[in-house]
């Protein structure tokens, strides 16, 4: 019988999601919550397997090694499977290059545990997990950021409430016009907007939210406002909001242009799948209420684009995160100032 406790973590999760589900925390909870049962109920079957036959038991955890180790594997090449269609299309620019990169950092790392297991080289094996101290506590916040960053859009677009308004964030244009990833966010705002209607709680206003660029012929919430006219949309349902150049200023303009036109209450953010947690993180930042919604991405793009919102989360708590991947370095530091102090 599995024991209650196992399930416990997720009270933490449930009642971080209720209290307000846009934290980083609550991801982190649900990642543990998920380990501790995976471990929990593996070590459970590996226990009632050994007590019927020992070698049994042996056989199961080296199942599970080995499954965990093909996971590991298969998510490192899709990571570059992505990262070389990405380069192939959109450039070789830095950007393109991180899911590439971290795929092959990850292949890499794991050929050397096994290596270093084959080999039986203990003194190896300490060096690559202390070495593996900071790179699982990025791991695991990036699995976590990953896991729940998709969970959490999914769910909103289903069951988020009324809201006084649906906001569009702006991507930039092509020439003037809306190019296909802003046209995907403004059909799912579309589908928000008529959504809400449709329960009898229409939106008072669906807000474009986007400034012009140097290279801009005109603001990006003028031409996603005539993108919406143009699909149907009364246009005097249809705020603009033109002078933002990121997603705080976003967030924080389009707050100054509700209050303005007296629209209070919450508001679905509409962006992309890959920004729509960032941004929920943002709107609590701001003291926003209400929810963000994800629209669907190419999927070759999704990977790197991931790695730049994960990358932008770990700043906007940097000294945090610094914190603790430096306590994650304690041990590695002290092994190699003792390497060191031996050699003299």
């Amino acid at each position: 019988m599995v024991p209650v406790s196992l399930f416990l973590p997720f009270v933490a999760f449930l009642l971080s999601f209720w209290r307000d589900p846009r934290k980083v925390r609550t991801g982190l909870y649900l990642l543990a919550a998920l380990a501790w049962v995976a471990l929990g109920l593996v070590f459970e079957l590996s226990g009632a397997v050994a007590q019927w036959n020992d070698t049994a038991g042996a056989i199961v955890l080296l199942a599970v090694v080995l499954l965990g180790l093909v996971m590991v594997v298969g998510f490192a090449g899709f990571l570059i499977a992505t990262g070389v269609t990405l380069v192939r299309r959109e450039g070789r620019q830095l950007s393109n290059l991180l899911s590439l990169g971290l795929g092959l950092v990850l292949l890499a790392y794991t050929i050397a545990v096994v290596a270093v297991v084959v080999s039986g080289s203990l003194p190896a094996f300490l060096w690559l997990a202390l070495v593996g101290l900071p790179a699982g506590y990025l791991g695991f916040a990036f699995t976590a950021f990953l896991l729940y960053g998709s969970l959490y859009p999914a769910l909103m677009a289903r069951s988020g409430g009324p809201v006084a308004a649906v906001v569009v964030l702006g991507s930039g244009l092509i020439d003037g016009r809306v190019p296909p990833l802003l046209a995907s966010r403004l059909r799912r705002g579309r589908t928000v907007f008529d959504r809400l209607t449709a329960r009898g709680t229409p939106p008072r206003a669906m807000v474009t939210s986007g400034g012009r660029g140097p290279d801009e012929p005109v603001a990006e919430a003028e031409a996603m406002a005539d993108f919406l006219v143009e699909d149907g949309l009364p246009a005097d349902r249809v705020l603009r909001e033109d002078r933002s150049r990121n997603t705080d200023e976003n967030l924080a303009n389009t707050a100054a242009l509700l209050a303005e036109r007296g629209i209070d209450g919450p508001i679905a953010v509409v962006t992309s799948d890959f920004h729509a947690y960032r941004a929920a993180l943002l709107m609590r930042r701001h003291g926003l209420a209400g929810y963000a919604v994800g629209a669907p991405t190419a999927r070759y793009y999704w990977p790197s684009a991931v790695i730049r919102e994960f990358i932008a989360v770990l700043r906007d708590h940097l000294w945090l995160n610094v914190v603790l991947l430096g306590l994650a370095l304690v041990p590695l530091v002290v092994a190699l100032a003792g390497g060191l102090s031996a050699q003299r």
